[in-house]
């Protein structure tokens, strides 16, 4: 009886690269994944089994190379351009190529058909039959993109399907027990022994171990018990700071409510006071001169618009018991010369109109009105 295993394990830098180059693009990308392949034959005893044989083939994924654009070693039929992949892969050998891989954003964790095609194409043009496909997505973990979700799988053809198979990164802590050397292996070469007796006092201290690890040690020390002064200092100034916060607060409420009260009138409430002080000064002055000079026109002296831009009948009715005469004499003085130009254009209208005779014509009389009508009505200040 027979079984076969098949890994797939990749180091933590290729992985964290292929991250890299995934988030600080702009869009999707892919290319080619190298490595080595290993196959071991283990055999197992069972009591119900005595020939029960395992193959372990495990992929080791060492190196990957990027495309510079999506399709570039294939059409969009999916047909591989061998000469292409040569180009990508410079001076890497073709039976290096492990497979390839694809990045994309926001999509679920399966092979496309395009996909699949382009596979099974290079497949034929590498004569690979063991080529992998390593698919990286991610997605956002958070309602503001702030966090992002990378997932990756690797995919296996098994005649027409393509089934995912289990990934391993490699680090310090799934290193088997014997990857570790905690002593070195005696020598009996008496060359070596003088040589590392020769050396030895550059490198080594008395008990055995490193001088370089020791002075490391000494700064790393040194540097801590800095920060640790420098994190003192730093929380003593910043309560100084909240303190003196509190300080100036309370002195700006004092002078506030001192200025206040040399402000207050006699009888008035402080609250009225502060919200007089707040609201607008009405021009009294431009308020009587408007009334002096339109005061049949409403729409002249608003100062309200509706969305559409047309003035709204809002005028201020109160009396500023202001001296027209002594304040503003010009107003006056061009308001009785309008009154009297308007009585005087008033009579000659009345008077042109009751000396029309049969001997004037219809154009002299035009002319005339039109004479009138060239008088400028506008205010002059």
């Amino acid at each position: 009886m027979a079984e076969l295993h098949t890994t797939v394990r990749v180091s933590g830098f290729v992985l964290g690269s292929l991250m890299f180059q995934h988030f600080n693009s702009d869009s999707d990308a892919e290319g080619f994944i190298l490595g080595e392949t290993k196959a071991e034959e283990r055999c197992k005893i069972t009591d119900s089994h005595m020939d029960h044989v395992q193959y372990e083939h495990t992929i080791h994924i060492q190196k990957h190379v990027s495309c510079c654009r999506l399709g570039s070693f294939y059409d969009s039929a999916g047909e591989v351009r061998p000469e292409e992949v040569r180009r990508i892969l410079a001076s890497e050998k073709t039976e290096n190529v492990l497979g390839w891989y694809k990045q994309r954003r926001n999509t679920d964790q399966r092979m496309t058909f395009k996909e699949q095609v382009v596979h099974r194409n290079l497949r034929r043009a590498l004569r690979n039959h063991e080529l992998v496909f390593l698919l990286l997505t991610s997605t956002d973990a958070s309602a503001i993109s702030s966090t992002h979700c990378l997932e990756y799988s690797v995919f296996m053809s098994h005649g027409s399907q393509y089934h995912k198979i289990p990934v391993l990164v490699g680090n310090l802590g799934m290193l088997e027990q014997q990857d570790y050397w905690r002593t070195s292996t005696c020598c009996l070469s008496s060359s070596y022994s003088q040589a590392v007796k020769k050396h030895s006092v550059r490198f080594f201290t008395s008990d055995g171990s490193l001088k370089e690890v020791s002075k490391v040690s000494s700064m790393n020390d040194t540097l801590q018990a800095q920060l640790r002064s420098t994190c003192k200092d730093l929380d003593h100034s910043e309560r100084s700071l909240e303190r003196l916060l509190v300080e100036v607060s309370a002195l700006q409420k004092a002078v506030a409510e001192k200025r206040s009260q040399t402000t207050q009138c006699p009888g008035e409430p402080q609250e009225s006071q502060y919200l007089n002080s707040r609201l607008p000064q009405e021009n009294v002055l431009l308020c009587t001169a408007m009334k002096v000079l339109f005061p049949d026109s409403p729409l002249l002296r608003t100062r309200v618009l509706n969305h559409q831009g047309v003035p709204l009948p809002e005028f201020c009715n109160t009396d500023h018991d202001i001296d027209v005469s002594g304040v503003l004499p010009p107003i006056l003085a061009y308001r009785d010369a309008q009154s009297r130009r308007r009585k005087r254009r008033e009579a000659l209208d009345t008077e042109g109109v009751l000396t029309v005779s049969g001997s004037e014509t219809e154009d002299e009389l035009l002319a005339s009105q039109n004479g009138n009508l060239d008088r400028s009505n506008s205010p002059v200040f």
